[in-house]
């Protein structure tokens, strides 16, 4: 007895090793997930929080999808379709660090004037609608008269 514990040891090593082997050999599956190649966004952000994410992104810089995602291949339908894990174009990376910019804004910074305040700095606060934000040119100081002497006796 005491030798076939070693030797049936030895057989589920052996046996293990090759099932270890076998699984590093197949190729790596894809997960189920719908989205891939998120880099600032969560992983596991839903499905209607990322088209409500992209529809801010859309509005506060009046674009559209293809203003950051890169043509894919036409669809099933002949239409052209969006590569949207697609790194193609510098326009995503751009706005994955704008992204970032705002996030350590709000958290560096505004969090520690207003902590009460949730993201006060959006996409929106700059860019005001359009692709690249406008300078901000304040209005010139308003000229006040100049006092008039006080009257002579």
């Amino acid at each position: 007895m005491r030798r076939l514990v070693p030797i049936a040891l030895a057989i589920v090593t052996v046996f293990g090793c090759k099932t270890i082997d076998q699984q590093k050999a197949q190729p790596a599956k894809t997960d189920n997930a719908q989205f891939h190649n998120l880099k600032v966004l969560p992983v596991n952000i839903s499905h209607d929080e990322l088209l409500a994410t992209m529809r801010g992104f859309t509005r506060a810089l009046g674009t559209r999808c293809d203003f950051c995602h890169a043509a894919g291949a036409p669809g099933a339908d002949g239409r052209p379709q969006l590569d949207f894990a697609s790194d193609a174009k510098p326009q995503k990376e751009n706005a994955r660090t704008m992204i970032r910019m705002t996030r350590a804004i709000n958290a560096d910074y505004i969090k520690k004037v207003e902590p009460e305040m949730d993201n006060p700095v959006t996409c929106g606060t700059c860019h005001r609608g359009h692709q690249h934000p406008e300078p901000f040119n304040p209005p010139a100081p308003e000229q006040r008269a100049a006092p008039s002497p006080a009257p002579q006796p």
